[in-house]
C-alpha cells in the first residue's frame, strides 16, 4: 500500500475527508477563492402615504372645500342606474359656498399689432384648498365678469369665500368632469359685494318692478 493510501485511511478514520490524487500521484492544486460579489441595489417607488388629508370637506360655517365638493360628486351624484334619481344629498347644479384660495386670474395675451390672434376665453379664475395648489388640482370659477365690467379687487394667494352654482358645465361654454363652481358673488379685498351679471341683471330687474310696483301704488292712493 503506498504512503497516499494509507494517510487516506487514517484520515477517513478521523472522519475527515480525503481527495485521492490524479494516476501520477500528483496533487490538483489548490481550489480557487470564492469572489465576493457587490451587493445588489433595487430602486422601488416610494410607498404612497395612506395618511388622512389634512383638507377639511366642509368648514363648520357650511363653506365647502374643493376636495368637499368634489368628494360629494363621486358619492352622492353618479346614477346606478338609467332613470334613477341622483341622491338627495348630491351637490351638483345646486348653489353652495367655496372657501378656497386664489391660484391664478386668466389673462388675455395682447395681440401684437398686425398679427390675427384667437379670440381670448371668457374671464375664469382658479381657486385651490392650499395656496400651493398645483393647478390640475384646482377648481375653475367661471361666468363672473361681463363685457367690460370692471373686474374685483383681488389677491393671489390670499382665501376667499365664493357663493356659486357647483356644476359639471356653465352657461358660458365652460366645463369639468370633476366640477367647477359658476360664480355667483363674493366680496373683494375691499369688502365690496361683488355680484356674477346675471344675479345683477336679477337684481336690477327686480328693483324696477318693486320701483314700478311702488310707483303705481303711489298713485293708486292719490287717485283715492
Amino acid at each position: 500500500m503506498t504512503r497516499i493510501a494509507l494517510l487516506c485511511a487514517a484520515f477517513s478514520l478521523l472522519g475527515a475527508g480525503c481527495q485521492s490524487g490524479n494516476a501520477s500521484g500528483a496533487s490538483m492544486g489548490p481550489e480557487p477563492e470564492a469572489t465576493t460579489l457587490p451587493p445588489i441595489k433595487v430602486d422601488l417607488p416610494t410607498a404612497p402615504s395612506f395618511a388622512a388629508s389634512d383638507i377639511p370637506e366642509k368648514y363648520p360655517d357650511g363653506a365647502f372645500t374643493i376636495t368637499g365638493l368634489r368628494r360629494n360628486k363621486r358619492k352622492f351624484c353618479a346614477q346606478v342606474a338609467p332613470n334613477q334619481p341622483v341622491d338627495a344629498q348630491c351637490l351638483l347644479n345646486k348653489e353652495a359656498k367655496l372657501r378656497a384660495f386664489l391660484l391664478e386670474v386668466y389673462q388675455c395675451p395682447v395681440c401684437p399689432k398686425g398679427q390675427t390672434c384667437k379670440l381670448c376665453d371668457q374671464p375664469h379664475f382658479y381657486m385651490g384648498d392650499k395656496a400651493d395648489t398645483k393647478k390640475e388640482k384646482a377648481m375653475m370659477v367661471a361666468d363672473y365678469l361681463a363685457p367690460k365690467q370692471k373686474p374685483p379687487i383681488l389677491t393671489v394667494g390670499k382665501q376667499y369665500d365664493i357663493d356659486g352654482t357647483f356644476a359639471i358645465n356653465t352657461p358660458g361654454g365652460f366645463g369639468d368632469s370633476e366640477g367647477l363652481l359658476s360664480f355667483g358673488k363674493m366680496k373683494d379685498d375691499k369688502g365690496v359685494e361683488f355680484l356674477s351679471p346675471t344675479i345683477a341683471l336679477q337684481q336690477k330687474a327686480e328693483a324696477g318692478e318693486a320701483y314700478e310696483a311702488a310707483l303705481a301704488a303711489k298713485k293708486g292712493g292719490k287717485k283715492k
